[in-house]
C-alpha cells in the first residue's frame, strides 16, 4: 500500500481517522479491499444490536496490536460506512496497514 492510497486514513492530532465501509454477515472477518474512500472490512456479526460494530473493533484492534480501547466508533453506528478513531498517531496505523493489500 502507499501512502497516495490511504485516503481512508487521516490523522487528528496524535489520533488517527480510520474511514471504513462495513460488509455485514460475511463468512469469514478480514479486509477486502477499498470502497470509494473507505477501507472495505468483512465481518462475520449481523448488523444487529451493535454485535458487527463491536466485532469490527475487535478485529482492528487485533489487526493493529492495540487494546479494544484504543478504538473508538465515531461516526456511522447504524450505517455501513463508519469512522473509527484511533488512539495512536498516523504513522504506527499507515505501517501496521501496509501488511495488507486493499486492492484484494
Amino acid at each position: 500500500m502507499s501512502d497516495d492510497d490511504a485516503s481512508y486514513l487521516s490523522a487528528r492530532g496524535a489520533e488517527t481517522l480510520l474511514l471504513v465501509h462495513i460488509q455485514p454477515r460475511a463468512a469469514k472477518s478480514g479486509f477486502s479491499g477499498v470502497f470509494g474512500q473507505r477501507l472495505k472490512i468483512r465481518i462475520s456479526s449481523p448488523p444487529v444490536e451493535g454485535e458487527a460494530n463491536r466485532e469490527c473493533i475487535a478485529f482492528l484492534a487485533g489487526f493493529l496490536g492495540v487494546s479494544k480501547s484504543e478504538i473508538r466508533l465515531l461516526k456511522g453506528g447504524q450505517s455501513r460506512d463508519k469512522t473509527f478513531v484511533i488512539s495512536r498517531p498516523i504513522e504506527f496505523v499507515r505501517e501496521k496497514l501496509k501488511r495488507i493489500d486493499p486492492g484484494n
